[in-house]
């Protein structure tokens, strides 16, 4: 006990001074940003992470990004707002509800972060007061600019870009302008005042003033997930829907008649030109085959008059080689009876006249051959008178035919 006497002043100072560290020191956290109100009132806002002069005045933390998920799923890490979608009313009244997320950054400068303060006390206040206010009106106004209709059918990017636009820069201004529409079910005509986007000179959409930029206070992130309708408006749209798509089928089917009708014509007159070319083929074929027989005809005509007078050049030449053939065996002729007549001329046609003086007394002595001069069987006289008398006979025909052919058998007597 002795020693615990001795020290018990610095134990106590050492217990008085953890006690007063907490009031005196502060750690901010990375991703946060403390904002510190000193007992004299002073404001001042720790931004960066670390340790801070705390000096028994008051913090609130506030969170650099405020998330403000309104998707259908549960958020992941925890989101500042947590919620299943935002519900908005269509300009045809239909209601509906829009999913998706939205990120935003609080300021970085000191004097706006303390006017935010001052609105809006903590870190909830920003995300519910502000950012959930903003987020939410700015969802409903562009609902209100178009049709549920068109915003489940054609209008899905156009939302997306102007509930941004409205989230980041401030709500459109609007003023009313009058359609005329038309119901389907008793055809009749409305008039109806629907709220439009003013426009600038320069063709921009006029803003009005921004809470969020206000309080300095910027989007960094902005998406929508996906839209739900109510069912009467699901189903007006769906029998709209069918009725649309009933007319584009009877459209197309008209315009399918039409074009099978436009294709049996266009058939029908390509068969026609086909068969009036068919026809025409034929004709020129026919054309073609009389051309070509008529060619052939002209050539073998052509070639029968070249034949003929061929033919009559040839017989020509025959009839000449014949007259010339005629001319030169006359000639001939002439020659051997002139050669003839001379070597009669010269020996008195001796060797003719031997010549026939032969073949005479050859065919005398043929015939006297023939002749039986001696008989068979002789009773009397003399045989010898019978063979005297043939040759008798033989020499008188020899005489005879040497003085018809003027023969003359006589030796000449040499002088």
């Amino acid at each position: 006990m002795p020693f615990i006497k001795a020290y018990i002043k610095q134990i106590i100072i050492v217990i008085v001074v953890l006690i007063l560290i907490p009031s005196l020191f502060g750690l901010n956290n990375a991703g946060q940003r403390t904002l510190i109100q000193y007992p004299n009132g002073t404001l001042v806002v720790q931004f960066d992470p670390g340790i801070y002069l705390k000096l028994f005045g008051k913090t609130t933390i506030y969170n650099d990004v405020i998330t403000y998920d309104f998707d259908k799923s549960d958020s992941i890490g925890g989101a500042s707002i947590d919620q299943k979608g935002i519900s908005v009313r269509y300009q045809d009244g239909g209601t509906g509800t829009i999913y998706g997320k939205a990120r935003l950054n609080l300021p970085n400068d000191e004097q706006t972060m303390i006017s935010s303060h001052k609105a809006f006390r903590n870190n909830e206040g920003i995300a519910h007061k502000l950012i959930k206010a903003v987020t939410e009106e700015s969802m409903n106004l562009t609902a209100g600019l178009m049709t549920s209709e068109e915003a489940y059918t054609e209008k899905r990017g156009t939302y997306i870009e102007w509930s941004k636009d409205q989230l980041q820069n401030g709500k459109y201004k609007t003023e009313l302008k009058q359609v005329v529409l038309s119901e389907e079910a008793t055809g009749k005509k409305i008039v109806r005042n629907i709220p439009v986007i003013s426009f600038n000179k320069l063709g921009l959409a006029i803003h009005l003033d921004s809470d969020l930029k206000a309080y300095g206070v910027n989007v960094s992130g902005f998406q929508i997930t996906d839209w739900n309708f109510e069912a009467k408006t699901l189903k007006q749209i769906s029998a709209k829907r069918e009725a649309t798509m009933a007319i584009i089928t009877a459209k197309a089917q008209a315009e399918q008649a039409k074009q099978e009708a436009i294709t049996a014509e266009e058939k029908g007159k390509a068969a026609v030109i086909k068969a009036k070319f068919e026809k025409e083929v034929e004709k020129q074929r026919a054309v073609t085959d009389a051309e070509k027989k008529k060619e052939v005809a002209v050539i073998s005509a052509s070639q029968k008059v070249e034949v003929a007078m061929q033919q009559k050049l040839e017989a020509e030449q025959k009839k000449f080689a014949a007259f010339e053939y005629k001319k030169e065996q006359i000639l001939r002729g002439e020659g051997d009876a002139g050669y003839k007549k001379l070597v009669m001329t010269a020996d008195g046609a001796l060797s003719q006249k031997l010549e026939a003086w032969v073949r005479v007394n050859q065919r005398y002595a043929d015939a006297i051959g023939k002749q039986k001069w001696v008989p068979e069987i002789q009773m009397n006289g003399n045989s010898s008178s019978k063979g005297n008398s043939a040759n008798d006979l033989l020499s008188l025909f020899l005489a005879k035919t040497a003085k018809d052919i003027n023969l003359d058998m006589r030796v000449p007597n040499k002088k």
